[in-house]
């Protein structure tokens, strides 16, 4: 009785060059998100074809197996196989964008929508001032001070118990204004897709992007200030935080 056609994974010289030429597509897309100053939708693109690339060939190596078991005419025919395989690349390249991290944050989190009507009202405002769409804001239950915001077909703000607890009127909207000015540069889609990188990506220990995100934190700190007329608010905000983080860690340590 035949229990399949499967009789091991054929490498042969198509397929040798087919990787090597998409570890290279990898290499040249991660080197010219490196080097160039670029925008932040050329920054995106970047990365996901460092992805697309930097996955396909392994895509196309399981294909192939799976041709194999399920005696398919895909088997070792390079063309079916790339025919099947950029696609399936391409579509979970998507569902990680869309669904996967900011999946994790909506249903791993405890969360409530804010029903505080002073901050309700404050992100409404300045949201139309600034011409962007009114993000839903989320509490989060947490005592740490917390606050992040980003977009994947719908803009989010999320506010941890602590912060709010923690800061004054004006210190909280400063902190909001933040987070409006990273949804106004779209730099949580940035955000999202270099926290991708460096957990998909096997080369994400040989590149560091710092000057990435300290550009966009620079930027909403400058985009709080200029709404506010003063930087006061939103340096001490961060002062409360910093002085959590070092009482906390003091705390550990000892």
């Amino acid at each position: 009785m035949v229990m399949g056609c499967f009789a091991g994974l054929v490498i042969d010289a198509d397929k040798m060059l087919l990787i090597a030429s998409s570890a290279s597509l990898a290499v040249v897309t991660l080197l010219a998100l490196k080097k160039f100053s670029l925008s932040t939708k050329a920054k995106v693109g970047l990365i996901y074809g460092h992805l697309i690339f930097a996955f396909f060939p392994f895509v196309v190596l399981t294909t192939d197996a799976a041709c194999g078991i399920a005696c398919m005419p895909c088997a070792n025919n390079l063309a079916n196989l790339i025919a099947l395989a950029f696609p399936t690349t391409l579509l979970f390249g998507t569902m990680a964008a869309f669904f996967v991290i900011p999946g994790f944050y909506m249903f791993f989190s405890r969360k409530f929508e804010t029903g505080n009507a002073h901050i309700t009202r404050f992100v409404g405002r300045y949201s139309r001032n600034i011409g962007i769409k009114k993000p839903k804001v989320y509490i989060i239950d947490n005592a740490n001070p917390v606050a992040f915001s980003f977009k994947s077909f719908k803009s989010m703000m999320f506010l941890s118990a602590g912060l709010i607890d923690m800061l004054g009127k004006k210190e909280l909207e400063a902190v909001i204004l933040h987070e409006l000015g990273h949804l106004k540069r779209k730099a949580s889609v940035l955000s999202m897709s270099f926290s991708l990188f460096r957990i998909f990506s096997p080369l994400s220990l040989l590149a560091r992007f710092h000057h990435d995100v300290d550009g966009e934190e620079l930027y909403a700190d400058g985009f709080a200030a200029k709404l506010q007329k003063t930087e006061r608010h939103l340096k001490s905000a961060k002062r409360k935080i910093d002085e959590f983080e070092s009482s906390k860690s003091i705390g550990r340590n000892q």
